[in-house]
């Protein structure tokens, strides 16, 4: 169906982003367009047939981006704990608890500590709210890929799929609004 000269690595070199000229150059030394569409096994007119598609997909993989991995709580939190204002705090809540424990031995560690419950409740509610707009932000990203949609042209029709499920040897069909 289509020659193995196809590699991932070489369709990579056919598209570098901000690399025009180089792109071309490469897409040239193979033979231009029509080459490309002959290595792929694609009919220009009719497009990619549902066979194919599956066999580009178990080539070349889905077409999704990789997710962005998600801080943890602990990153979060140690970040929030890395505030310049929370660690002069930190630093005044010491203090506190030394000089009160030698002044006054009974009770004189009480304004530190206090010190020390906000900062550990400001960092964790931080951490807290963070952690949070990172799972909405994921929920609303992962919506809003399942709604897309492109048109290509497969086995001569023109079909409305989800980019997702685009393959290596689509053929897009751009349309003006």
């Amino acid at each position: 169906m289509f020659d193995s000269v196809i590699t991932p690595s070489l369709l990579n070199s056919l598209n570098v982003a901000q690399a025009v000229s180089e792109n071309k150059e490469n897409l040239d030394a193979i033979g231009g367009q029509q080459e490309l569409c002959k290595m792929l096994g694609v009919d220009l007119n009719k497009g990619l047939n549902k066979q194919q598609v599956i066999i580009m997909r178990e080539k070349f993989g889905k077409n999704i981006f990789p997710e962005s991995p998600m801080e943890s709580y602990l990153e979060l939190l140690f970040g929030a704990l890395t505030d310049t204002t929370l660690l002069v705090l930190l630093a005044a809540a010491t203090v506190s608890i030394i000089v009160g424990a030698i002044e006054e031995p009974d009770h004189g560690w009480i304004e530190g500590a206090a010190i020390f419950i906000a900062v550990a409740l400001v960092s964790n509610i931080s951490a807290g709210n963070d952690y949070s707009k990172q799972l909405q932000f994921l929920a609303l990203e992962t919506s809003s890929a399942e709604d897309e949609r492109c048109s290509a042209l497969r086995d001569g029709e023109i079909e409305r799929i989800n980019p997702q499920d685009l393959v290596v040897g689509d053929i897009l069909v751009l349309q003006v609004k």
